[in-house]
Parts: structure tokens; sequence; C-alpha cells
């Protein structure tokens, strides 16, 4: 007698073939479960006397099973045919007597019959506690025969007992198939299918264990008993990280985004090849161990491969998702021999080739090395220092004036941090800033620059009485931009100092509104509402559309100074201010030029009407007791 075939159990844990879906419940073909049925047919067909008695299983799990001298081969090797019939169902649905088939015109008998070679069958539903139908219990005769009410009764009794022993083997298996799974998202990330970090770290420990220095052979000089590492035993460890993946749970939702991430993890599993651990260490980055691979250039190879791989175009509806990919590259030879330190080397070089990504369109994968490492631990000194800082307000402002172009009268200043490191001195935001982002505290940072940029704007308006009210313009991170708390910073700076209206601007850059549009410009309404002005700042330093100036909520644009210091030898850079003036002045926007340093900068910006600027044919970023003297003294 055969049975159905079974699906294979899951592999072990350590393997990457593994299934994304959970390990399934299933029921050994062959065991304990299997035995006991046979055992209960070949009883039932002793017990009424009948040349052959058989159960057949319904569900999922469509097995049969008969005993007897007359069982036909149907039972083992179409089992379906008895449910082709109709009989089956009605049997479902409660006993089922036939004496006699032949004798019957209805169209199952008539199928029994003919296709089944049952003339007489006595049949009874196998049910589980809960009701549930399990499968039939059946004794039939290829002749005509006189079921008694005792059959029926002992029949029942042997599907009770049938049903009995199901449920606790498929109790069992589920227990079983729950301990599998347990072990299976021990070791692996539950969306992906893919190795976690523990995992891939036992699997690269295993590696870095295993013998790797042979005998040289002796030749070119080397002395025979001397070692080296063979180019095919090198290990390598992949740090991917997929850029601004945040923009897509933003724009399509979380859900998508977990699509999007099982389906990177299956093309990296597929381009990494079989022998390859891949693994899944959170969010959107993922990790490789190959082995052995021969040499940094094939590692570099590899890495491009997968950045490929990764990069290929995914249609989200009827939206088409690019994505690209930073990759960080450790190799044995180029990092401890320790597993952790290994993918914490892989993680900082992947770190810097995210930092190329900014500057260069098509950076190369980084491999590790030991400057990355002193960079890290330079960088980690930084982290800790600012923390103090904030914490000791080693913080100050210096301003740089904004003057009307056509007076030379300032106008208003713009607030700019410096931190009073107390051993390298006074540090300018570009050595500082993006850690402080990347740790949070500038959002503390940004909190205190804006209660004291605000303090010392009016004390500035009550010293030096003006034609109107002297303004304060502050820079926005991102991360200050999209907190939770900041509308009501704003407010309470604004509020606690009484600033007049439009004394306060906070200037905005493209990096921040391009995230996500829409939710900028329901930030930049708040911000107006509250009394506060809004400038887009480094206009035409990137993308920056100029459907920004007729979509956003803006009160002014403060033109990049790179375009700024060009205009003079780049008829393009020429042309993009004079249309950035042209459209601001036609929207009713207030037009900052940044880094004017030279005569001829101001005298091409008054001819195509720009109204203000800055830069260092004015002044550098000063102290503010230097504003003070230049609101007395006029300089200009």
């Amino acid at each position: 007698m055969t049975s159905p075939a079974q699906p294979t159990s899951a592999p072990p844990p350590d393997r990457q073939d593994l299934p994304v879906t959970d390990p399934g419940v299933s029921l050994p073909v062959h065991g304990p479960l299997a035995a006991a049925m046979e055992r209960l047919v070949s009883l039932a067909a002793a017990a009424v006397r009948a040349p052959f008695a058989f159960i057949i299983l319904t569900g999922n799990d469509r097995r049969s099973f008969g005993a007897g001298p007359g069982l036909p081969l149907w039972v083992s090797h179409d089992s379906g045919a008895f449910w082709r019939s109709g009989i089956g169902e009605r049997i479902g649905e409660g006993p089922v007597v036939l004496r006699d088939t032949g004798e019957s015109n209805g169209p199952s008998e008539e199928f029994a019959a003919r296709e089944l070679g049952i003339r007489s069958l006595l049949g009874v539903p196998i049910r589980a506690a809960t009701g549930e139908l399990i499968g039939v219990f059946c004794a039939a005769d290829p002749e005509p025969t006189q079921w008694s009410d005792d059959d029926q009764t002992m029949l029942e009794q042997f599907a009770s007992t049938a049903a009995s022993d199901w449920e606790l083997r498929h109790s069992l298996a589920e227990h079983e198939a729950n301990e599998r799974r347990m072990g299976f998202y021990s070791n692996h990330d539950v969306l992906t299918g893919l190795a976690n970090r523990a995992n891939l770290l036992d699997r690269l420990r295993f590696a870095l264990e295993r013998p790797t220095l042979v005998p040289r052979s002796g030749g070119n000089g080397d002395s025979p008993n001397a070692l080296h590492v063979p180019d095919d035993e090198l290990i390598a460890v992949f740090f991917l990280d997929i850029n601004n993946f945040r923009t897509v749970n933003d724009r399509f939702g979380h859900q998508v985004g977990d699509q999007l991430l099982a389906s990177i993890g299956k093309r990296l599993r597929q381009a990494a090849g079989a022998t390859a651990c891949v693994a899944r260490l959170g969010g959107d980055e993922f990790a490789v161990l190959i082995e052995r691979i021969e040499g940094a250039d094939m590692a570099e190879h590899m890495a491009q491969r997968f950045r490929d791989v990764l990069s290929r175009p995914t249609i989200v509806g009827k939206e088409e998702i690019l994505l690209t990919v930073s990759v960080g590259i450790s190799l044995s030879t180029t990092s401890a021999e320790l597993a952790e330190h290994m993918l914490r080397g892989a993680d900082l070089a992947m770190a810097r080739a995210k930092r190329a990504m900014q500057t260069d369109i098509l950076p190369r994968p980084v491999i590790f090395d030991w400057s990355i490492a002193a960079e890290a631990r330079a960088k980690r000194r930084l982290q800790d220092e600012l923390r103090d800082a904030v914490v000791q307000n080693e913080f100050v402002l210096h301003y740089m004036p904004i003057v009307r172009l056509a007076t030379g009268q300032i106008e208003g200043v713009e607030a700019l941090v410096r931190w009073k490191h107390p051993t390298r001195g006074l540090m300018a935001p570009s050595e500082f800033l993006v850690v402080a982002e990347e740790l949070d505290v500038i959002s503390e940072i940004g909190r205190w620059v804006l209660r004291e940029a605000c303090r010392q704007v009016v004390e500035w308006n009550r010293e030096v009485p003006m034609g109107g009210p002297l303004s304060m313009a502050v820079n926005l991170s991102a991360r200050q931009f999209n907190a939770t708390g900041f509308l009501n910073d704003v407010a309470s700076a604004i509020h606690s100092n009484s600033l007049p209206p439009r004394a306060l601007v906070l200037e905005v850059n493209e990096r921040v509104v391009e995230r996500d549009v829409a939710r900028a410009y329901g930030v930049m309404q708040s911000l107006r509402v509250v009394g506060a002005v809004i400038h887009m700042d480094d206009f035409g330093k990137g993308n920056s559309p100029l459907g920004y100036l007729q979509r956003l909520p803006l009160d002014g644009v403060k033109i990049d100074h790179e375009l700024v210091n060009r205009m003079d030898r780049d008829e393009r850079a020429l042309r993009l201010v004079r249309s950035v003036v042209g459209l601001s002045r036609e929207f009713g926007l207030d037009v900052i030029a940044e880094g004017v340093a030279a005569a001829g900068h101001l005298t091409m910006l008054q001819d195509i009407g720009c109204t203000h600027g800055q830069g260092p044919l004015f002044s550098s970023a000063v102290e503010a007791s230097v504003i003070s003297r230049m609101l007395h003294s006029r300089p200009w």
C-alpha cells in the first residue's frame, strides 16, 4: 500500500534554503498514525466479516488506509475516486448503508458498482472532538450484503478510536512543528527567512576558526616552512544598507516596504550563491558572508554584483521604485580575527561608502582598513564630547548680517552655532553638526539656538531702533524639523520673548523638504500660523525644483552661495539666479543671495533685481558685540 507524497521537513537552521513561510504542521506518511489506521481497518474488516475495509482522510491530508483479502487497487492508488462517486460526501453527513448498489438507479450507487467494484457498503464519518470531519471509515463487499445494526455500532466504535488516534498524532505533530518553528526563528529573520545576526556571527566564528595557514613550497626564495594564507581561503563579510529606504515606507506604507525587503532578501540570496550565508540584520541592513574568496578584487566584484542586483527597478502599482545600495567589505586579512570585529569593520566601511554617495555618483564599494577604524574612534570620542557639551552649555552663536542691497542697511542677521570646545577651540558647524544629528542631540542644540537667537534679536531691536524690526534667521536640521515637539519649541521661543511679527525667520533646505513634500507643506503652514517666516535655504544647490516656489508656503528664498559665486563666469549659473529672482518676485517672495564676495557680484545682483544679500563682501559670521557696533555705525 502506498501513500501520497509527504512535504519535506525544514532543513537544519544554518542552511540558507529555508522557506520564508513558517515550517508547517504535517503528519509522517509512515509512522505511528499510519500503523494505527492500518491496524484499525484490519480489525474492522474481521469484526464485520467484510472482504475489505478502508479509511480515507479529508482536508489537506487525503491519505487512505485499507485492509482485507478483497482490497481493490483504487483504495491505495486513487482514493479520490470514492469522493468522485459522491458517496464520501453523503457519509460526511451521517452513516450510509448500501445493501445492493446493483439494484439502485442512483448515480452514486451506479458509479460505485461500475468503477469501484462495490455492491454493498457500510460507511460512518470520523469526526474530531470539535465536530470537524476528519475522514470516513467504510466496510465494503463486491457482493450484496445485509449489514446489521451491530455492524454499524462496531464500525462507529472503530471510527471513534480512529478519531482519537488522529487527534493525538496531530497534536504531537503540531508540537514538533512549533518546536521547529521556534528553532527556525531563533536563527532567522521572520520577514525574509534569511539568517539573523546571531546566525551570521555563528557561521563567521566557525569560518574564522578554520585552519587557513599552509606551508609554502619553498620556491621564490621562501623557506620550505614559510606559511601563508591561500587566495581562495580569504573570508569576506559584506555589509549592505539600502539608501533612503525610509522614503519608501513614508510614501507607500510599511506593508509595501516589507514586501520590498522580502524581495531584496530573495535577490540577494540568489546573487550570493548557495554556499554564502545571507542575513538580514534589521531594518534595511543586510549582510553576506562568503567563506572563501579570491582576494580584494573578487570581493569588490561581488559587492558590485550585489549593488547591481538590488538596484534593479521594482514596480509597485503603476510606479517604479529605484533603490541604491551602499556596500562595505571586511576581509579576514584586514580586520581582527573576531567575528564581531569583522562585522563591525564591514559596517564602518559601509558608512564611509554611504558618505561617498553624497559627493560621487558612482562610488566604489569600500573595503575596511585601520584608517577607517581610527576615524570611527575619533567619531565616538566626538560623540561623547558632544553629549558633555550639551550638558555644560559649551555652544555660542555668531551672526552674519543680511543687507538690503539698494541701501546697504542691515535688516536681518543669521544665527550660526559654534562649539567652544575645551581643547580644540572654536569649532565650525561643519565639524560637529552631522554627528550631532546622528546622536539626536541636535534637537537640544536647536532648541537652545532658537531661545538664544530670539533673546538676542529682542535685545538688538530694543537698543537700536530702526525703520523696521531686525529679523533673526535660524537654520533648521532635518531631525529638528520632523521632531514631534518642534512647533511647541518655536511657539514658546516667539511668545516668551514677545517677538514682533516676522522677526523670526526659519530656514529650511531642500534636503528637509524632498523627503516628504506633503508633510513639509503642513509643518510650514503651522509655523507661519505661530508667527514665523519661512525661507527656502541653499536654493539651487541640489535639484531644487522651481515649482517649490509656487507649491510650498514660503515667504522667501536664499540663493545658494555657489551659484552666486559662479554667475560672473558661468552663464548658466547667471540665468538660473535670474530665473529664481524673477519667479520669486512674481510670487511676492523675499530673495536673499548668499556668498556675496565681490563688488561685481553685488552689481549683477542689483541689476537683476535681487533685494538682499549676505557674504564676505559685507561681513563673515561674527560675535554679537560686533553686530551691535555695526548696527550703530551703519558701515555700508
